[in-house]
C-alpha cells in the first residue's frame, strides 16, 4: 500500500461512512489501522511543534494519519494527500 493510494482511497470516502470511526480502514481487502503514535509525530512535524500541541491538535482535527507504514495529510481544499517526504520520523519528537 502507498501513501497515494490511502490518500486516493481516504478522499472517496463519504464523511458518514463507519470506517472514519473505526481506527483504520479497509483499502483494497486490507485492514489498514491507524498508528496513533506515529500520527500524532506526523502532526509535529507538520506543524513544528511539541508532540504534546500535536496530539491535541491531531484529536481536535484528525487532520494528520499514519496507517500500514504510510503518511497522509488532509489539505484544506485538496483532500488527503501523500506525505512525500520519507524522512519525516528522523525529524519527529519522541516522548
Amino acid at each position: 500500500m502507498s501513501a497515494e493510494e490511502l490518500a486516493d482511497h481516504l478522499n472517496k470516502l463519504s464523511l458518514n461512512n463507519p470506517m472514519w470511526g473505526e481506527g483504520g480502514f479497509r483499502v483494497g481487502g486490507r485492514w489498514l489501522e491507524i498508528d496513533p503514535e506515529l500520527s500524532d509525530q506526523l502532526a509535529a512535524v507538520m506543524l513544528k511543534c511539541d508532540l504534546e500541541t500535536a496530539r491535541r491538535r491531531n484529536e481536535e482535527e484528525a487532520r494528520w494519519f499514519v496507517a500500514g507504514g504510510v503518511a497522509v495529510v488532509y489539505v484544506n481544499g485538496k483532500g488527503w494527500r501523500p506525505v512525500k517526504n520519507k524522512n519525516w520520523l528522523r525529524q519527529a519528537p519522541q516522548d
